[in-house]
């Protein structure tokens, strides 16, 4: 039996970081590790990284910096940090128009958010998926296509599948960093290495029970018993949720049901090693459409930047569990298949093999957390709420704004390590983050601006941003940005005498005039309050509140309209927060 001031439960990145920030201010530590090698669900082994693979969002994350100051090489390979590998940087061997596949997804993901805001906080993304291509009227390839997109974000980023992960809550305050990935040159346990250097850890020590108590923790191991004052239990979700070790007391009530209630997924890789590249050499991330959605849709080179012929295939969810179920030669026979089916059947076979098993790891029992459907983000934050002053909890599924990553397992680390000691000096510098949703909201919008500017004549483009200029609701916005906004109208003709809508209407557009003009009336009424020419905004309101039309309008003249509908309104004021601004600004002085 040994006494330490603190007791670590798995040497993963949490753990290691915990350690070295208690250690290094006079605590007497001692990390407790099941496995034979520490790093836990980080572990890299002849050039491929079984667990732990990016460092999603290179600058601003904790772990850059990190790998900076203790000189390890990194090797940037870009990505938006949103998704694997992200939609622009992606290769697809089959489909000519990957613009159009692109934009298919992202109308879908523009209805989510739509039936995401109608709130249902128990409706998963499958059911989700399904109102939202309904309400599109999507099918054939175009339905194909935002299917296959959907499959990648929840199978091959959250690592399960879409009637498992909610549909409210998946993303809700996830916090990104700059964007880009980098990688380890040397493997992502060059970092574990040399983070664990100099501290006291037991390797083949698998913790029972913890039992604590105000005066302290007893924890039991197959190679005895060991006590401390403190104890940080830092052993994956997936370990609490099978009740691999026994608290005693029992976890209060609240934890429990959040351990219950949160999501463990699995990310499966198979990596393939051959004598040459059968694939584009200069390509990093390649999209698998060709084959059935049962196998991988992801397939990562590292050919460009080590000059070693290997892939890497990655499988998600229920897939992925299958894969890592599977014999090696099924395994191998299933990828060959989807990559012929991609590249042709001239693909030769791999002479190397290396796979992963983390669904089948007592250890880990899956790859990393997500949002299930049923639970929320807050629930990450319980868990990693400690229970009274002798029992804490940290790892990627504690992190409520960065669960499932590497940086969030090492800063929670951090977290218990300051609130033990309590020097806040432990934490690492605050850098600023972007809200994923936010960011992707962004990018669907960038992605259509440019298609719109690809689409419409210039002159048009110059005529509708000119226009827009006068328009009081848009003063002080960039010229650049209502260039943008011009792109997103769509032209109506009116002849003379025409309505264009009628008192009480449902809500739906903006128009802005651009030629002629249009009489406002109100009901019953044959004599215009108002003429509208161009330059004209009107039906803004409505963006802002379920509304109906408060006048009628009618065309006095031939009236050209452009109609904006509020979705890409919406989208618009998003991207450009200052036009949001200018047009309060505008509302706000009509209605004084």
């Amino acid at each position: 039996m040994t006494d330490d001031d603190i007791l670590i439960i798995g040497a993963g990145i949490a753990g290691i970081a915990a350690g070295r920030a208690l250690q290094a201010r006079g605590y007497r530590v001692r990390i407790l590790e099941a496995r034979s090698r520490i790093g836990g669900r980080i572990h890299s082994e002849g050039g491929f990284d079984y667990g732990a693979h990016w460092i999603h969002g290179t600058e601003g994350n904790p772990l850059t910096n990190l790998a900076r100051n203790l000189g390890l090489p990194l090797y940037f390979v870009g990505g938006d940090s949103s998704y694997t590998g992200s939609w622009e940087r992606m290769h697809f061997a089959v489909g000519k128009d990957k613009d159009a596949s692109i934009i298919a997804a992202d109308r879908v993901a523009d209805e989510l958010d739509g039936i995401r805001a109608e709130g249902g906080a128990n409706l998963s993304l499958a059911d989700s998926f399904d109102q939202a291509v309904k309400r599109l009227g999507l099918s054939g390839a175009a339905l194909e296509e935002a299917r296959w997109h959907q499959t990648l974000i929840v199978r091959e980023d959250c690592g399960t599948d879409a009637d498992r992960l909610s549909a409210s809550y998946w993303d809700e305050g996830y916090e990104v960093y700059g964007y880009g990935d980098s990688l380890f040159l040397g493997g992502f346990a060059s970092l574990t290495k040399a983070l664990g250097r100099d501290l006291a850890i037991d390797l083949n020590c698998e913790v029972t029970a913890i039992h604590h108590s105000r005066d302290g923790v007893e924890v039991e191991t197959g190679k005895g018993h060991f006590r401390a004052d403190k104890v940080i239990v830092t052993v994956p979700l997936g370990v609490l949720k099978a009740g691999s070790i026994v608290f005693d007391p029992a976890l209060p009530a609240e934890k429990q049901a959040a351990i219950n209630r949160l999501g463990f997924g699995t990310l499966a890789k198979l990596g393939l090693r051959f004598d040459t590249p059968f694939w584009p050499e200069q390509g990093y991330c390649f999209g698998l459409k060709a084959g059935r959605f049962d196998g991988p849709t992801i397939m990562v080179s590292n050919y460009a930047f080590t000059g070693k012929p290997d892939i890497v295939l990655l499988t998600g969810g229920s897939a992925g569990m299958r894969l890592e179920a599977m014999s090696e030669i099924d395994a191998v026979s299933q990828a060959m298949g989807h990559l012929r089916a991609e590249f042709g059947d001239s693909v030769p076979e791999p002479v190397a093999v290396c796979r992963t098993g983390w669904s089948l790891d007592p250890f880990a029992r899956g790859s990393y957390a997500h949002v299930a459907v049923g639970s929320r983000p807050l629930d990450f934050a319980i868990l990693g709420t400690p229970v009274g002053d002798t029992l804490f909890f940290a790892g990627e599924a504690t992190s409520d704004s960065q669960w499932a990553t590497a940086h969030g397992a090492y800063v929670s680390g951090l977290r218990e390590a300051a609130r033990i000691s309590g020097d806040l000096a432990i934490m690492p510098p605050r850098n600023f983050t972007e809200n994923r949703r936010w960011r992707d909201q962004l990018a669907r919008a960038s992605r259509f601006f440019n298609l719109r500017i690809a689409e419409l004549p210039a002159d048009q483009i110059t005529a509708r941003t000119e226009l827009l200029c006068s328009c009081p609701a848009f003063a002080g916005i960039n010229i650049t940005e209502l260039r943008l906004l011009a792109t997103m109208f769509e032209e109506r003709q009116l002849a003379a005498g025409e309505w264009l809508c009628h008192e009480g209407d449902s809500a739906e557009h903006a128009w802005l005039v651009m030629a002629g003009k249009l009489d406002v009336l109100h009901a019953d009424s044959t004599t215009p309050v108002a003429t509208l020419g161009p330059g004209s905004l009107s039906g803004e309101y409505g963006l802002f509140h379920e509304a109906r039309r408060t006048a009628s309008m009618r065309a006095k003249t031939k009236v050209t309209v452009l109609a904006l509908d509020y979705p890409r309104f919406h989208r618009f004021l998003l991207t450009f927060p200052q036009a949001s601004l200018a047009l309060l600004k505008t509302l706000i002085e009509r209605s004084a």
